[in-house]
C-alpha cells in the first residue's frame, strides 16, 4: 500500500529521474527505505509541477506510513 501510494504520487512525472526513482521504490524493502524517497518524490514533483503541489501530495502520504514509522519522523512539508 505505502509503496503504491508513492508510486502514485509521481505517477504523471516524466523526467528520467522520476523513472529512477521508480525503480528505487520497487526496490525498497521498508516502510523506512520509502521513507527516505519522499524527498527524491518532492524534487520530482516540484520540477514537473511546483512545490506546492509537491507538498501536498508528500503530505498526503504521511497516513500511509502511520504505524509503521515512529510518529517523531512523519513531520509535514510546509
Amino acid at each position: 500500500m505505502i509503496r503504491n501510494q508513492l508510486m502514485r504520487s509521481i505517477a504523471d512525472c516524466t523526467a528520467q529521474a522520476a523513472q529512477r526513482l521508480r525503480t528505487k521504490i520497487d526496490q525498497a524493502r521498508t516502510a523506512q527505505e520509502l521513507w527516505m524517497l519522499r524527498n527524491d518524490a518532492f524534487q520530482i514533483i516540484s520540477q514537473q509541477h511546483n512545490q506546492s503541489i509537491a507538498a501536498e501530495r508528500i503530505n498526503a502520504l504521511i497516513q500511509s506510513f502511520d504505524g509503521w514509522l515512529e510518529p517523531k519522523q512523519l513531520v509535514r512539508i510546509k
